[in-house]
């Protein structure tokens, strides 16, 4: 069997411009290739110097991503989100029954987010 080489996770949302940037300030996450042309726009996200676990934010009609969640894992979750900026509704970090501490965010797209340290 081939070796999967990375992962992209796409998002699709009229607002993908507001998105693309609420993970660039929050997540730091790179640029790796961006389209504004007539019927396409959108841009490809990636972790600064990394390209296994990509995000797509694409252009295009409100959809419910209430029942999606990306999770980021850090080394502590607890200085992640002291570095955030006061703006950004959060709930925790709190401790999770698996040994995992989570913290939840919101995107402006409407995704659930889940930044974590421990557990595996």
């Amino acid at each position: 069997m081939e070796t999967i080489l990375s992962v992209k996770t796409k998002v699709i949302c009229p607002n993908w411009r507001d998105v693309a940037a609420f993970y660039r300030e929050h997540f730091a996450m790179e640029v790796v290739e961006e389209w504004d042309e007539a019927d396409e726009k959108g841009v490809v996200l990636a972790l600064p110097g990394r390209r296994e676990a990509l995000l797509e934010v694409y252009d295009g009609p409100k959809h419910d991503l209430s029942g999606i969640s990306l999770q980021f894992r850090t080394a502590d979750v607890d200085s992640f989100a002291a570095g955030l900026d006061s703006t950004v509704a959060r709930d925790g970090p709190t401790d999770r029954p698996w040994g995992a501490r989570y913290l939840i965010l919101q995107d402006p797209a409407g995704v659930r987010i889940i930044v974590y340290s421990g557990g595996w």
